[in-house]
């Protein structure tokens, strides 16, 4: 049902230049996909640049995440070593207008690679640790689950080979280290089912550590957020000098107030984005 409705995308945007429809990650992998929890991704190819690039659809209740690029763009991003491109090994293509056949799909390993997976683990732990203090416990459990997919992945790119490289559960889960092993099975069931808070509070402790040994980063535990005195509205997750912190926001009696903690250290700032 959803392809069926996917496949009418120029139509239901109203653009004539539309000229491809591919739909990638988990919802192109059936086994990966949990109905009411993962979102579908779909790859829009259009003749000419759109000044909005992401766009968000609603079907049936799941979150439907539409990016537009043209072909020289996403030619470009191949290039560069942007790990979407190993996620075309697993499409579904619902609309091809010959589009599809300027794409040079070369993957390939780069620094860029690296820097990208490496910053979505940490944005995918500020989304985790906002999400729990939302109480939307099967929703932070899959920011969780993501995180410690990109995790395993940045380590994959740190020394494997690209013809390997892990996308599916399946794959991941037979090319990661024992310890990171463990937790994605566990999370894996986690997002499956109703959990409860304290399953949920260890599975993010358990992966903080993970995240600070594997990358060597100092840590700053979720400990630091419960000694807030309000509960985080916005929570951003980042490196600096070494130290995995978190930016927050919480409301004050006047306004909201924004930190950066850092072990045990709360210090005022300005913006929550990472440096």
């Amino acid at each position: 049902m959803a392809y069926r409705f996917l496949s009418k995308l120029p139509e239901i945007i109203g653009l004539e230049e539309v000229c491809s429809v591919v739909v990638f990650g988990s919802a192109a992998r059936p086994s990966d996909f949990v109905l009411g929890v993962s979102d579908i991704d779909v790859l829009v190819l259009v003749k000419k640049a759109l000044g909005k690039r992401l766009h968000h659809l609603d079907f049936m209740g799941t979150e439907v995440d539409v990016v537009f690029f043209t072909p020289e763009e996403l030619d470009l991003l191949i290039e560069n070593g942007a790990p979407l491109d190993f996620m075309f090994g697993y499409s579904v293509i619902l609309l091809d207008r010959g589009c599809l056949a300027t794409i040079r799909s070369r993957p390939r390993i780069t620094e860029y690679t690296r820097k990208t997976l490496r910053r979505s683990i940490f944005v995918a732990l500020g989304l985790t640790i906002e999400n729990y203090y939302l109480n939307i416990l099967r929703k932070s459990a899959s920011h969780l689950y993501h995180l410690i997919r990109h995790l395993a992945r940045y380590l994959y790119s740190l020394s494997r080979d690209v013809e390997d490289f892990p996308v599916s559960d399946e794959e991941l889960l037979s090319q990661s280290p024992e310890d990171l092993r463990k937790l994605l099975k566990r999370l894996i069931e986690m997002r499956r089912k109703e959990i409860n808070i304290y399953e949920l509070r260890n599975a993010v402790e358990e992966s903080i550590e993970l995240i600070t040994k594997k990358l060597g980063l100092e840590k700053t535990g979720i400990d630091a957020i419960e000694s807030l005195p309000n509960k985080p509205l916005t929570v951003v997750a980042c490196e600096d000098d070494r130290w995995l912190v978190f930016h927050v926001e919480i409301s004050s009696r006047t306004d909201l107030k924004r930190l950066k903690l850092r072990g045990s250290e709360a210090i005022e700032i300005e913006n929550i984005l990472c440096d």
